[in-house]
Protein backbone atom coordinates (compact mmCIF):
# COMPACT_ATOMS: atom_id res chain seq x y z
CA UNK A 1 0.00 0.00 0.00
CA UNK A 2 1.58 3.81 -1.25
CA UNK A 3 0.63 6.27 1.07
CA UNK A 4 2.29 9.03 -1.22
CA UNK A 5 2.00 8.93 -4.98
CA UNK A 6 5.40 9.39 -6.74
CA UNK A 7 6.76 8.17 -10.08
CA UNK A 8 9.40 5.32 -9.74
CA UNK A 9 12.95 6.59 -10.61
CA UNK A 10 16.42 4.46 -11.68
CA UNK A 11 19.20 4.44 -8.75
CA UNK A 12 21.96 2.21 -8.96
CA UNK A 13 22.57 -0.69 -6.47
CA UNK A 14 23.89 0.33 -3.53
CA UNK A 15 21.54 -0.19 -1.17
CA UNK A 16 19.56 -4.29 -1.23
CA UNK A 17 18.33 -5.05 -4.54
CA UNK A 18 14.95 -6.56 -3.15
CA UNK A 19 13.41 -3.41 -1.69
CA UNK A 20 12.43 -2.21 -5.23
CA UNK A 21 13.75 1.22 -5.17
CA UNK A 22 17.06 2.61 -3.64
CA UNK A 23 18.62 5.92 -3.23
CA UNK A 24 22.28 7.14 -4.37
CA UNK A 25 23.97 10.18 -2.72
CA UNK A 26 25.73 12.11 -5.18
CA UNK A 27 28.06 13.10 -1.88
CA UNK A 28 30.08 10.71 0.02
CA UNK A 29 28.43 9.91 2.89
CA UNK A 30 30.20 6.52 3.97
CA UNK A 31 31.48 7.54 7.04
CA UNK A 32 28.38 9.22 8.40
CA UNK A 33 26.42 5.80 7.84
CA UNK A 34 28.98 4.22 9.97
CA UNK A 35 27.25 5.69 12.86
CA UNK A 36 24.54 3.17 12.35
CA UNK A 37 26.90 0.52 13.34
CA UNK A 38 27.60 2.15 16.69
CA UNK A 39 23.64 1.21 17.47
CA UNK A 40 24.30 -2.42 16.31
CA UNK A 41 27.38 -2.80 18.18
CA UNK A 42 25.95 -1.56 21.36
CA UNK A 43 22.87 -3.88 21.11
CA UNK A 44 24.98 -6.96 20.59
CA UNK A 45 26.80 -5.98 23.56
CA UNK A 46 23.03 -5.36 25.53
CA UNK A 47 21.45 -8.25 24.29
CA UNK A 48 24.70 -10.53 25.17
CA UNK A 49 24.21 -13.69 27.22
CA UNK A 50 26.30 -11.73 29.64
CA UNK A 51 25.40 -8.44 28.97
CA UNK A 52 28.64 -5.53 28.85
CA UNK A 53 26.35 -2.15 29.77
CA UNK A 54 29.76 -0.35 30.59
CA UNK A 55 31.09 -1.73 26.67
CA UNK A 56 27.44 -0.27 25.49
CA UNK A 57 28.08 2.82 27.63
CA UNK A 58 31.18 3.25 26.22
CA UNK A 59 30.21 3.27 22.65
CA UNK A 60 27.14 5.15 22.90
CA UNK A 61 29.71 8.15 24.78
CA UNK A 62 33.08 8.23 22.59
CA UNK A 63 31.82 6.22 19.44
CA UNK A 64 33.84 3.19 17.81
CA UNK A 65 32.75 3.00 13.84
CA UNK A 66 32.98 7.14 12.91
CA UNK A 67 35.94 8.95 14.00
CA UNK A 68 35.12 11.61 15.63
CA UNK A 69 31.51 11.30 16.15
CA UNK A 70 29.39 9.21 18.87
CA UNK A 71 25.85 8.66 19.42
CA UNK A 72 25.97 11.04 22.19
CA UNK A 73 27.35 13.47 19.75
CA UNK A 74 23.61 13.34 18.50
CA UNK A 75 21.70 12.67 21.04
CA UNK A 76 23.06 16.23 22.16
CA UNK A 77 23.23 18.24 19.05
CA UNK A 78 22.21 21.87 20.01
CA UNK A 79 20.26 22.94 16.81
CA UNK A 80 20.57 26.69 18.00
CA UNK A 81 24.31 26.45 18.53
CA UNK A 82 24.79 24.94 15.27
CA UNK A 83 22.89 28.14 13.33
CA UNK A 84 19.61 26.72 12.19
CA UNK A 85 16.85 29.01 12.02
CA UNK A 86 13.65 26.78 12.70
CA UNK A 87 13.97 24.62 15.84
CA UNK A 88 10.11 23.81 15.48
CA UNK A 89 10.78 20.27 15.02
CA UNK A 90 13.30 19.99 17.66
CA UNK A 91 10.72 21.86 20.63
CA UNK A 92 7.88 20.08 19.17
CA UNK A 93 10.32 16.67 20.95
CA UNK A 94 11.95 18.58 23.50
CA UNK A 95 8.15 20.13 24.64
CA UNK A 96 6.83 16.44 25.48
CA UNK A 97 10.22 14.67 26.81
CA UNK A 98 12.34 17.16 28.47
CA UNK A 99 12.73 15.86 31.91
CA UNK A 100 13.01 19.51 33.17
CA UNK A 101 16.67 18.65 34.20
CA UNK A 102 17.90 20.63 31.42
CA UNK A 103 19.67 18.44 29.35
CA UNK A 104 18.61 17.31 26.38
CA UNK A 105 15.91 14.59 26.31
CA UNK A 106 17.30 12.08 23.63
CA UNK A 107 20.97 11.60 25.64
CA UNK A 108 19.06 11.67 29.37
CA UNK A 109 16.71 8.86 27.96
CA UNK A 110 19.83 7.00 26.69
CA UNK A 111 21.62 7.22 29.67
CA UNK A 112 18.96 6.60 31.85
CA UNK A 113 18.12 3.35 30.39
CA UNK A 114 21.48 1.98 29.82
CA UNK A 115 22.03 2.54 33.74
CA UNK A 116 19.17 1.69 34.33
CA UNK A 117 18.48 4.72 36.93
CA UNK A 118 16.88 7.72 36.57
CA UNK A 119 13.78 7.93 35.34
CA UNK A 120 14.30 4.01 34.54
CA UNK A 121 14.90 3.59 38.45
CA UNK A 122 13.36 0.28 39.72
CA UNK A 123 12.68 -0.92 36.23
CA UNK A 124 13.79 -4.35 35.28
CA UNK A 125 16.76 -5.01 33.15
CA UNK A 126 14.45 -6.01 29.90
CA UNK A 127 12.29 -2.72 30.21
CA UNK A 128 15.96 -0.62 30.62
CA UNK A 129 17.52 -2.87 27.46
CA UNK A 130 14.57 -2.27 25.12
CA UNK A 131 14.14 1.10 25.38
CA UNK A 132 18.08 1.82 25.23
CA UNK A 133 18.11 0.03 21.71
CA UNK A 134 15.31 1.34 20.34
CA UNK A 135 16.03 5.39 21.44
CA UNK A 136 19.16 4.74 19.54
CA UNK A 137 16.67 4.64 16.45
CA UNK A 138 14.63 8.03 17.81
CA UNK A 139 18.71 9.55 18.15
CA UNK A 140 18.97 8.27 14.57
CA UNK A 141 15.99 10.21 12.86
CA UNK A 142 16.23 13.12 14.46
CA UNK A 143 19.47 13.64 13.51
CA UNK A 144 18.13 12.92 9.89
CA UNK A 145 15.54 15.44 10.78
CA UNK A 146 18.22 17.87 11.86
CA UNK A 147 20.65 17.24 8.00
CA UNK A 148 17.28 17.64 6.68
CA UNK A 149 16.12 21.09 8.27
CA UNK A 150 19.70 22.39 7.15
CA UNK A 151 19.50 20.78 3.78
CA UNK A 152 16.43 23.58 3.61
CA UNK A 153 17.91 26.25 5.29
CA UNK A 154 21.40 26.44 3.29
CA UNK A 155 20.10 24.66 0.01
CA UNK A 156 22.87 21.99 0.54
CA UNK A 157 22.36 19.00 -1.05
CA UNK A 158 25.37 17.21 1.36
CA UNK A 159 23.02 18.05 4.19
CA UNK A 160 20.31 16.06 2.49
CA UNK A 161 22.43 13.11 1.68
CA UNK A 162 23.87 12.89 5.35
CA UNK A 163 19.84 12.84 5.86
CA UNK A 164 19.70 9.76 4.08
CA UNK A 165 22.93 8.34 5.69
CA UNK A 166 21.62 8.44 9.29
CA UNK A 167 18.33 7.15 8.42
CA UNK A 168 19.41 4.71 6.22
CA UNK A 169 22.65 3.41 7.49
CA UNK A 170 25.56 1.69 5.45
CA UNK A 171 24.43 1.63 2.24
CA UNK A 172 27.70 0.45 0.62
CA UNK A 173 28.67 -2.98 1.05
CA UNK A 174 32.34 -2.19 0.65
CA UNK A 175 31.80 -0.02 3.73
CA UNK A 176 30.44 -3.23 6.11
CA UNK A 177 28.47 -5.73 5.10
CA UNK A 178 25.64 -5.06 7.72
CA UNK A 179 23.74 -2.59 4.99
CA UNK A 180 20.82 -0.93 5.80
CA UNK A 181 20.97 -2.11 9.38
CA UNK A 182 21.22 -0.10 12.25
CA UNK A 183 19.35 3.28 11.71
CA UNK A 184 15.92 3.83 11.90
CA UNK A 185 14.77 3.04 8.37
CA UNK A 186 15.21 -0.75 9.18
CA UNK A 187 12.29 -0.36 11.43
CA UNK A 188 10.33 0.71 8.60
CA UNK A 189 11.03 -2.46 6.68
CA UNK A 190 10.23 -4.44 9.32
CA UNK A 191 7.00 -2.32 10.14
CA UNK A 192 6.23 -2.35 6.13
CA UNK A 193 6.26 -6.55 6.63
CA UNK A 194 3.72 -6.88 9.74
CA UNK A 195 1.27 -4.14 7.84
CA UNK A 196 2.23 -5.05 4.19
CA UNK A 197 2.78 -1.29 3.54
CA UNK A 198 5.64 0.73 1.79
CA UNK A 199 6.39 3.20 3.85
CA UNK A 200 10.03 2.55 3.47
CA UNK A 201 9.56 3.28 0.00
CA UNK A 202 8.06 5.79 0.19
CA UNK A 203 10.72 7.63 2.21
CA UNK A 204 13.15 6.47 -0.28
CA UNK A 205 11.46 8.09 -3.13
CA UNK A 206 10.64 11.17 -1.18
CA UNK A 207 14.89 11.20 -1.19
CA UNK A 208 14.95 10.78 -4.88
CA UNK A 209 12.87 13.51 -5.20
CA UNK A 210 14.39 16.03 -2.64
CA UNK A 211 17.70 14.82 -4.61
CA UNK A 212 15.90 16.29 -8.05
CA UNK A 213 15.64 19.63 -5.96
CA UNK A 214 19.11 20.56 -6.65
CA UNK A 215 20.58 21.34 -10.02
CA UNK A 216 23.81 23.08 -11.22
CA UNK A 217 21.75 26.27 -11.18
CA UNK A 218 21.18 26.28 -7.36
CA UNK A 219 17.90 24.44 -5.26
CA UNK A 220 14.13 24.39 -5.68
CA UNK A 221 13.85 24.80 -2.21
CA UNK A 222 9.38 24.29 -2.68
CA UNK A 223 9.92 20.99 -4.31
CA UNK A 224 12.71 19.94 -1.17
CA UNK A 225 10.81 20.99 1.48
CA UNK A 226 7.98 19.05 0.02
CA UNK A 227 9.82 16.18 -0.65
CA UNK A 228 11.35 16.15 3.26
CA UNK A 229 7.55 16.93 4.44
CA UNK A 230 6.68 13.28 2.48
CA UNK A 231 9.80 11.97 3.94
CA UNK A 232 8.69 12.71 7.84
CA UNK A 233 5.03 11.50 7.09
CA UNK A 234 6.73 7.92 5.60
CA UNK A 235 8.50 7.59 8.98
CA UNK A 236 5.24 9.11 11.04
CA UNK A 237 3.22 6.05 9.65
CA UNK A 238 5.95 3.90 10.47
CA UNK A 239 5.99 5.18 14.18
CA UNK A 240 2.38 5.07 14.33
CA UNK A 241 2.20 1.72 12.95
CA UNK A 242 4.64 0.60 15.97
CA UNK A 243 2.98 2.08 18.82
CA UNK A 244 0.12 0.55 17.76
CA UNK A 245 1.50 -3.00 17.19
CA UNK A 246 3.27 -2.87 20.90
CA UNK A 247 0.34 -1.25 22.58
CA UNK A 248 -1.78 -4.21 21.50
CA UNK A 249 0.62 -6.69 22.56
CA UNK A 250 2.49 -5.51 26.10
CA UNK A 251 -0.71 -6.26 28.05
CA UNK A 252 -1.79 -9.45 26.62
CA UNK A 253 -3.08 -11.77 29.22
CA UNK A 254 -0.54 -14.37 30.15
CA UNK A 255 2.30 -12.78 29.24
CA UNK A 256 5.71 -13.25 31.88
CA UNK A 257 7.11 -10.40 32.91
CA UNK A 258 10.27 -10.13 30.80
CA UNK A 259 7.62 -10.13 27.39
CA UNK A 260 5.41 -7.47 29.20
CA UNK A 261 8.48 -5.10 29.81
CA UNK A 262 10.39 -6.28 26.24
CA UNK A 263 7.26 -5.21 24.24
CA UNK A 264 5.79 -2.39 26.74
CA UNK A 265 9.19 -0.46 26.25
CA UNK A 266 9.64 -1.30 22.64
CA UNK A 267 6.41 0.43 21.65
CA UNK A 268 6.44 3.05 24.20
CA UNK A 269 10.09 4.68 22.81
CA UNK A 270 9.31 3.89 19.28
CA UNK A 271 6.49 6.18 20.24
CA UNK A 272 9.01 8.55 20.88
CA UNK A 273 10.72 8.28 18.10
CA UNK A 274 7.65 9.71 15.88
CA UNK A 275 5.81 11.55 18.80
CA UNK A 276 7.23 14.99 17.19
CA UNK A 277 5.30 14.63 13.87
CA UNK A 278 2.08 13.85 15.70
CA UNK A 279 -0.81 16.46 16.79
CA UNK A 280 0.21 17.60 19.70
CA UNK A 281 -2.98 16.65 21.32
CA UNK A 282 -1.60 13.38 20.05
CA UNK A 283 1.07 12.57 21.73
CA UNK A 284 0.84 14.39 24.98
CA UNK A 285 -2.43 11.81 25.29
CA UNK A 286 0.29 8.77 24.48
CA UNK A 287 3.01 10.24 26.62
CA UNK A 288 0.68 10.24 29.35
CA UNK A 289 -1.26 6.49 29.13
CA UNK A 290 1.44 4.31 27.44
CA UNK A 291 4.98 5.72 28.94
CA UNK A 292 5.60 2.62 31.79
CA UNK A 293 8.03 4.14 33.86
CA UNK A 294 5.48 5.36 36.15
CA UNK A 295 3.12 2.42 35.99
CA UNK A 296 5.36 -0.02 37.21
CA UNK A 297 2.84 -1.50 39.91
CA UNK A 298 -0.06 -0.84 37.39
CA UNK A 299 -2.86 -3.79 36.99
CA UNK A 300 -2.93 -4.34 33.43
CA UNK A 301 -6.45 -5.05 31.60
CA UNK A 302 -5.40 -6.47 27.83
CA UNK A 303 -6.04 -4.08 25.45
CA UNK A 304 -7.34 -1.22 27.45
CA UNK A 305 -4.24 1.04 26.88
CA UNK A 306 -4.14 0.11 23.36
CA UNK A 307 -8.17 1.01 22.52
CA UNK A 308 -7.54 4.15 24.48
CA UNK A 309 -4.83 4.84 22.01
CA UNK A 310 -6.94 4.16 19.16
CA UNK A 311 -10.15 5.85 19.91
CA UNK A 312 -7.83 8.85 21.13
CA UNK A 313 -6.49 8.70 16.96
CA UNK A 314 -10.04 8.84 16.30
CA UNK A 315 -11.05 11.24 17.93
CA UNK A 316 -9.14 13.77 16.10
CA UNK A 317 -9.04 14.04 12.23
CA UNK A 318 -5.25 12.85 11.66
CA UNK A 319 -2.52 11.61 13.28
CA UNK A 320 -0.55 13.91 12.15
CA UNK A 321 0.83 15.60 8.89
CA UNK A 322 -2.37 14.48 6.92
CA UNK A 323 -1.56 10.73 8.09
CA UNK A 324 -4.49 8.11 9.11
CA UNK A 325 -5.00 5.67 10.46
CA UNK A 326 -7.10 4.12 7.44
CA UNK A 327 -3.43 4.90 5.32
CA UNK A 328 -1.60 2.24 7.87
CA UNK A 329 -3.34 -0.80 6.09
CA UNK A 330 -4.14 -1.51 9.82
CA UNK A 331 -6.08 -4.10 10.02
CA UNK A 332 -3.76 -6.27 7.83
CA UNK A 333 -1.51 -7.18 11.27
CA UNK A 334 -3.95 -5.89 13.96
CA UNK A 335 -6.67 -7.91 12.80
CA UNK A 336 -9.46 -7.87 15.47
CA UNK A 337 -8.78 -3.52 16.54
CA UNK A 338 -12.46 -3.26 15.58
CA UNK A 339 -14.14 -6.35 17.75
CA UNK A 340 -11.48 -5.34 20.51
CA UNK A 341 -12.03 -1.41 21.24
CA UNK A 342 -15.55 -1.80 19.97
CA UNK A 343 -15.77 -0.09 16.82
CA UNK A 344 -18.26 -0.31 14.15
CA UNK A 345 -15.02 1.08 11.50
CA UNK A 346 -11.95 2.71 11.55
CA UNK A 347 -12.69 6.43 10.70
CA UNK A 348 -11.28 9.47 12.27
CA UNK A 349 -13.57 12.71 13.40
CA UNK A 350 -14.06 15.41 11.41
CA UNK A 351 -13.78 19.38 12.68
CA UNK A 352 -11.42 20.75 14.94
CA UNK A 353 -13.28 19.98 18.42
CA UNK A 354 -13.79 16.44 17.80
CA UNK A 355 -12.09 14.73 20.48
CA UNK A 356 -12.79 16.87 23.53
CA UNK A 357 -14.69 13.31 25.11
CA UNK A 358 -11.53 11.65 24.93
CA UNK A 359 -9.75 13.98 27.62
CA UNK A 360 -11.97 11.64 29.94
CA UNK A 361 -8.86 9.43 29.99
CA UNK A 362 -6.69 12.22 31.80
CA UNK A 363 -8.19 13.52 34.77
CA UNK A 364 -8.24 17.77 33.76
CA UNK A 365 -5.86 18.21 36.75
CA UNK A 366 -3.24 15.41 36.02
CA UNK A 367 -3.32 16.65 32.40
CA UNK A 368 -2.35 20.37 33.75
CA UNK A 369 0.38 18.87 35.69
CA UNK A 370 2.09 17.30 32.59
CA UNK A 371 1.39 19.52 30.74
CA UNK A 372 3.28 22.12 33.16
CA UNK A 373 6.56 19.65 33.58
CA UNK A 374 7.34 19.51 30.24
CA UNK A 375 6.92 23.28 29.22
CA UNK A 376 9.07 23.78 32.57
CA UNK A 377 11.60 21.19 31.14
CA UNK A 378 11.23 23.25 27.62
CA UNK A 379 11.58 26.57 28.53
CA UNK A 380 14.57 25.41 30.97
CA UNK A 381 16.44 24.09 27.98
CA UNK A 382 15.68 26.84 25.52
CA UNK A 383 16.95 29.21 27.85
CA UNK A 384 20.43 27.26 28.33
CA UNK A 385 20.94 26.96 24.93
CA UNK A 386 20.73 30.77 24.37
CA UNK A 387 22.62 31.54 27.28
CA UNK A 388 25.49 29.17 25.80
CA UNK A 389 25.16 30.92 22.29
Amino acid sequence: MKLFSASLALAVSVATADEGLTYTPNNDVTSHSKVALDQLDIKALIDAETPDIAGAIDIYTNGSNREGSSLQGMARKDWVAAGVEDVSEYDAYAALFNQGDGEPFLDSFNLDAMHCNGTFAGQTADMCAIAAKKNLLCTGLQYAQYEGVKAIQFGNEKNWDELFAFWNGVYDPAVDTRVDSGGPGAVQKSRDSDFETSFREDAIQALIDGQKAFSKDGVDKKKLTEAYDDFKKANLATFAQATLKYSALFDEAGLEQAKIDKKWGEGYTYFRCGAGLMDPELALYINYVLDPRDKKDMTLTPKETHCKIVNKMLSLPEIGMGVKMSDLSIETYLTTIKEDCGLDKIEHAKGPNSSKNERIYIPFIGFLVVVGLYAAGFLMTRKKSEDEL
